[in-house]
This record gives C-alpha cells, sequence and structure tokens, in this order.
C-alpha cells in the first residue's frame, strides 16, 4: 500500500478481500443483474449513512453509538467497494457480489 491510500481505500480493499472469501451461500436469482445491483447498492449505502447518522443522534452511550455509526459506515465502504467492481464485471464475464456470483445476461455480454 502507497502512503496515499486512504483509510476508506484500505477498508474497502479489506472488505473485498473478505467477500471475495465468503462461500456461496445460495444462488442469487437471474433477474438479478449487475446494473440492477449498482442501483441497490446506491440506495443501501445512502440507508447507511442515515442510519449511521441517526444513530449518532439517537444512542446515547458512546462507546456502543461509536461502533454502530463504524459498521454502518464500513457496511457502506463495502457497497461502494463492491458497486465499482458491478461496473465493468460483464465485460469480463466474472460478477460477484461479496462473493455471491451474479447472472449476467446475455444483452450485456452474449459470449458469457
Amino acid at each position: 500500500m502507497s502512503e496515499t491510500d486512504t483509510m476508506a481505500d484500505r477498508l474497502a480493499t479489506r472488505l473485498d478481500d473478505l467477500g471475495d472469501r465468503i462461500p456461496e451461500l445460495v444462488e442469487l436469482p437471474g433477474w438479478l443483474e449487475p446494473a440492477l445491483l449498482r442501483s441497490a447498492a446506491v440506495v443501501a449505502i445512502v440507508v447507511s449513512l442515515v442510519l449511521a447518522f441517526v444513530a449518532a443522534r439517537i444512542i446515547r452511550r458512546m462507546v456502543v453509538r461509536l461502533v454502530v455509526v463504524i459498521v454502518l459506515v464500513a457496511l457502506a465502504t463495502g457497497l461502494w467497494s463492491q458497486r465499482m467492481e458491478l461496473a465493468d464485471c460483464a465485460a469480463e464475464c466474472s460478477c460477484a457480489l461479496f462473493g455471491q456470483v451474479v447472472q449476467i445476461p446475455a444483452d450485456l455480454n452474449p459470449n458469457c
């Protein structure tokens, strides 16, 4: 890692590595295509950040507040990283979201 890597970049890299180690627990439905997952990831990121803000305002105990906010921000960072990978995965025929294989529709890449 270079000195210019931010903490968010390092966290995203570690979450990517963790996502690659998660076994495929279920097969995702065929209608979940990369474009839909990218849009859903944006919604999930916004929800995570809103929940982090709400948790910071509502939870009284400082340690619990800090842990909840850190977990929600880490989730948002991981989702952002996975979303970025979904941008170009159809061309490579290897789409996955946190280690779960995503089917690529034939209209996105007929070679897959």
